[in-house]
């Protein structure tokens, strides 16, 4: 009898602990209650849909199950089969008009989500994937039936249209292969924008039939390897076998692959400037017209012209071209062209160009740049297309159809969105992926850090902004340091995760290690998923500061406050039986070459060990 009592007190213990296990979902939804009672699920139970045009997400949703371990679930229309999981039509209580809006109802009978449109379905089913996986036990690979999945209700839709992340496919190439499964990752954190930078210096990616030679040409450069500055120029006679390029038909499948997951990719090319790859392929629509080559590292340098010749109507015809074969390429309402960091001294030796500026009653070659945009912007919008561009501040004005990317900081947004621009926010300081995470001198650091904190802060409503013009923001992932696909996922994860919170979520904001909590539960769905990821949030921040009488001191800190921070002076790696900081700044002891820190949290080390020496923090103090 003891036994028995002892087993009953055991499985509601564990029950109990079922039921209050913390959802640690990522974006957090609008609304949640949960219930008492559970949910098990089995196999050879039913997920149902209205009608066979909904098949599609019913097969879908029983394939992400059976990724997870969970297989063994049919599919059927709901007249058909009696449903354990039931996609369902209707109208949300309280989220009236949200197109990717849905209802999550777990009761101990059934599995229940509602939504006016099939994007509710879909984010909906991401939900009920993390729950799932909330219960996956420590080692644990795969779910087993039988796991009780605790009652609840859910109400959730998006705050912001626009949820992007863009890839610079043009610095380093990434196949479709690879660009399917960043696809994969970004909907399970309902992102529903992927901005595919095609064309720069060092690439054009993406297939043109009527101009062939972008790809023949444009599309390859000499093979580099290692830190993108100072790289050496082709050598007479090399090869350039190094990139590739998308053909139409890849195009189609990646545009089928992300629409299914519901996730629009815009495309972008970028000119007038940023356009080395499409005059090395045709020299003549330079000011120059010389034989150029695609770069391999640097940006150009005076011998090299990266600049389109505004004067020549030779390139609205190619432009034309290309746009439109894009405009049937991609079903995105919009097409990305581009517009900033131009170099106008080619234009301003131009004979073309400088005719241009007379005959169109123009001031200066700044004006020539709006010409330009305003120009190529109807052609996009011959195409049936809304323009889209990087903010540049340009005396002669942008057309007001143009949608904008506020980039550089806040103010080019807030402008914009105030003249009547819709704009996607996406700051460098808070959103640019390819900033540093940790340390610079542990990384090959370009332009600036951007830590995982710092992308919790960004705000993609900053005062003054005009909030109706506002479609949301992304995160801005550049390639230059980025050569492979387990770099392109460890700068992008988990830093979009804030990203994914922040333009989703209407609830509000958790705190920070609050929300830092939330991601350490999905790390090991990143691992099991075989996602790299960035831990440089754990590590120690290590900055350098002068004492009254100008010796340097060392200050330390970390991203999350539970951190215990050690170190060492003596070239010995620090554990945690070394000195802890407390807060006060360090004095260096004399003979001192370098400084050795590292993290811990209840006895367990957490972050890097990171070695930093003495003349780099003097290098790095005023």
């Amino acid at each position: 009898m003891k036994k028995i009592f002892l087993f009953a007190m055991l499985c509601l213990v564990i029950s109990v602990h079922a039921q209050h296990r913390p959802l640690n979902l990522i974006p957090e939804p609008a609304h949640v209650a949960v219930q008492s009672g559970h949910f098990v699920l089995k196999t050879g139970m039913f997920i149902t849909c209205p009608d066979t045009a909904d098949l599609g997400l019913a097969k879908l949703l029983a394939s992400q199950l059976k990724s997870i371990g969970t297989g063994g679930l049919e599919t059927a229309v709901a007249s058909e089969k009696k449903g354990k999981i039931k996609l369902l039509r209707g109208l949300l209580p309280g989220a009236a008009g949200h197109a990717e809006g849905y209802q999550l109802i777990v009761n101990p009978k059934e599995i229940q989500i509602l939504a006016a449109q099939p994007a509710g379905w879909f984010y909906g089913m991401q939900t009920l994937l993390q729950i799932l996986q909330a219960n996956y036990k420590n080692g644990q690979k795969q779910l087993i039936f039988g796991q009780e999945i605790p009652c609840l209700t859910i109400t959730d839709y998006p705050r912001f249209q626009w949820r992007g992340l863009m890839i610079d496919v043009s610095r380093n190439f990434f196949t479709r292969d690879v660009i399917e499964r960043y696809i994969d990752q970004m909907a399970k954190y309902k992102m529903n924008t992927l901005h595919l930078h095609l064309t720069d210096n060092q690439g054009w990616r993406v297939e043109i039939k009527a101009l062939p030679k972008l790809t023949g040409v444009g599309a390859w450069r000499v093979p580099r390897t290692g830190y993108w500055r100072g790289q050496k120029a082709p050598e007479p006679g090399e090869k350039a076998t190094l990139g590739g390029y998308y053909t139409a038909e890849d195009i189609k499948h990646m545009v089928a692959y992300a629409a299914r997951r519901f996730v629009d990719i815009v495309p972008e090319i970028d000119v007038p400037g940023h356009s080395l790859a499409l005059i090395a392929s045709y020299p003549e629509l330079s000011c120059t017209k010389t034989v150029q080559q695609v770069l391999a590292g640097d940006p150009w340098n005076a011998s090299r012209t990266n600049v389109l010749c505004v004067g020549n109507d030779s390139v609205y015809v190619v432009l034309d071209q290309i746009i439109g074969e894009m405009a049937g390429m991609f079903p995105s309402k919009y097409i990305h062209i581009g517009g900033d960091e131009v170099s106008r001294a080619y234009w301003d030796k131009c004979e073309s160009c400088q005719k241009r500026i007379r005959d169109e009653h123009l001031k200066s070659s700044e004006e020539l740049q709006s010409y330009f945009i305003k120009r190529v912007a109807k052609i996009v919008l011959s195409k049936g297309k809304i323009p889209m561009g990087w903010y540049e501040k340009l005396p002669g004005g942008l057309p007001v159809e143009m949608a904008l990317m506020s980039w550089k900081d806040d103010k080019g947004g807030i402008a914009s969105s105030n003249k009547g621009h819709k704009v996607v926010m996406t700051p460098a300081a808070f959103t640019y992926l390819d900033f540093y995470q940790g340390d610079p001198f542990m990384e090959n650091a370009i332009f600036s850090v951007n830590r995982l904190s710092t992308t919790y802060q960004f705000d993609p409503l900053p005062a003054g902004i005009d909030q109706k013009n506002v479609l949301g923001g992304q995160g801005s992932l550049w390639t230059e340091q980025v050569p492979n696909e387990r770099k392109l996922q460890f700068m992008t994860w988990p830093r979009a995760f804030s990203l994914s919170q922040t333009l989703w979520s209407a609830a509000p904001k958790p705190s920070f290690p609050d929300f830092v909590k939330r991601i350490e539960a999905h790390l090991p769905r990143l691992d099991r998923d075989t996602v790299n990821y960035s831990r440089y949030f754990y590590d120690a921040i290590v900055s350098g500061l002068r004492a009254a009488d100008k010796t340097l001191q060392v200050k330390l800190a970390a991203e999350l406050e539970d951190l215990k921070i050690y170190y060492s002076f003596d070239d010995t790696d620090p554990d945690q039986y070394y000195p802890m900081y407390k807060g006060m700044p360090l004095d260096i002891p004399k003979g001192a070459q370098n400084l050795r820190v590292v993290t811990y949290r209840d006895g367990k080390v957490m972050g890097r060990i990171l070695k930093i020496p003495v003349t780099e923090l003097e290098r790095r103090t005023p």
